[in-house]
């Protein structure tokens, strides 16, 4: 396991090079995999599940974005750091609009007659 001090120099080399190649990237998520984990476990309030699920849309994003953004990333665990946040900020907001939105419909008076 690589001390933070490895960690910061190898993931400052990554953003000097303005591209991740599948590899390092695989690399760069392993070593953070776990920390992320717990932070996703912390902003979805505790439940394991929702920090699984979370991660692992966190993971896709990360990768998917990049390539896109390697030339702007000076510090990798801070932007994947961020990145996840944002997600469960994100998702959070889904939960909300979809409780909110079965609330409204408990709340419509159903009309005598219908099946």
């Amino acid at each position: 396991m690589m001390s933070d001090i490895q960690l910061e120099a190898t993931s400052t080399e990554f953003s000097q090079s303005h591209h991740f190649s599948e590899k390092e990237f695989w690399q760069q998520w392993q070593q953070y995999q776990d920390y992320l984990y717990h932070r996703c476990l912390r902003w979805m309030g505790g439940n394991p599940t929702d920090a699984e699920d979370a991660l692992s849309r966190a993971m896709l994003k990360a990768w998917e974005k990049v390539q896109k953004f390697a030339r702007k990333i000076a510090n990798f665990k801070a932007w994947l750091t961020k990145l996840t946040h944002n997600l469960c900020v994100d998702i959070h907001r889904e939960h909300c609009r979809s409780a909110n939105h079965v609330e409204n419909i408990e709340g419509i008076p159903e009309e005598k007659g219908l099946v």
